[in-house]
């Protein structure tokens, strides 16, 4: 009979959009004693995505979705868990899979089932970040790039803002009985690394050894919201006379 010490854990990364969370899967499977897939739900983990726009990108994500079973949640994430031979399996789950009520009762039924709940502090960034990527070819680039700019609707990311926040409030309430770590996007980053100290609290949360964590994966957008936003004094007054003014700060 397996001992409590050597069994294995199941978690998943449970986020939304621009969030850091590809880089966070990319460090997480470079540790040894970790396997961490991306999106499980929309298609096969051992499968490469394919860089590519358009229709042919909508056609693959249909085909891999199809092809992989992720139409039956359940059965798909209770197999992704049972393969593998690392001490820890892990997936990323984003706030959109869970709109399918199937995946959402497996997790919710599955108590043992740790949850690294991830998130960004500053919504507007986030918010910023989601406008600007249709204007790249590539969503994670590898190698640096040119920056650019977008106009930015007050009204529409205050809005935006507000619903993030309800989002991440309610999966918080939803996954209250599972053991959960809250992580945000601005403690992720030492360069191309997983800063040292996550990295220690992630490691104790997964019950493996600390080890440096690393990824390919470089930072699209510049730090400051004045080099994304063209219209960004009209944007920071408008955010500064709401309950999202911190998110100005450093900007």
């Amino acid at each position: 009979m397996e001992s409590v010490e050597t069994r294995r854990v199941r978690a998943v990364i449970l986020t939304t959009q621009r969030t850091g969370s590809t880089f966070l899967v990319d460090c997480l499977g470079s540790h040894p004693e970790i396997e961490c897939a991306s999106e499980i739900l929309v298609g096969d983990p051992d499968v490469p995505a394919r860089r590519k726009g358009g229709h042919f990108k909508k056609v693959v994500k249909l085909t891999n979705f199809i092809t992989s079973g992720a139409f039956l949640p359940g059965h798909r994430m209770a197999d992704y868990f049972a393969g593998g031979s690392a001490r820890v399996r892990m997936f990323k789950v984003m706030y959109n899979h869970l709109a399918n009520p199937f995946a959402l009762r497996y997790l919710r039924e599955q108590e043992d089932i740790r949850i690294l709940h991830l998130r960004r502090h500053n919504l507007l960034k986030v918010y910023v970040s989601k406008l600007l990527m249709p204007k790249r070819a590539q969503v994670q680039v590898f190698s640096p790039v040119d920056a650019v700019q977008v106009h930015v609707n007050p009204a529409e990311a205050i809005a935006s803002m507000r619903v993030s926040r309800r989002l991440y409030e309610r999966y918080e309430r939803l996954f209250e009985r599972h053991r959960r770590l809250p992580v945000t996007y601005e403690e992720l980053f030492d360069g191309q690394q997983l800063s040292t100290a996550t990295a220690v609290r992630i490691s104790e949360f997964l019950d493996v050894a600390p080890h440096p964590m690393k990824s390919g994966i470089i930072k699209l957008n510049p730090e400051s919201l004045r080099d994304m936003v063209v219209n960004f004094q009209e944007l920071a007054d408008a955010v500064a006379n709401t309950e999202f003014a911190d998110m100005l700060e450093g900007c």
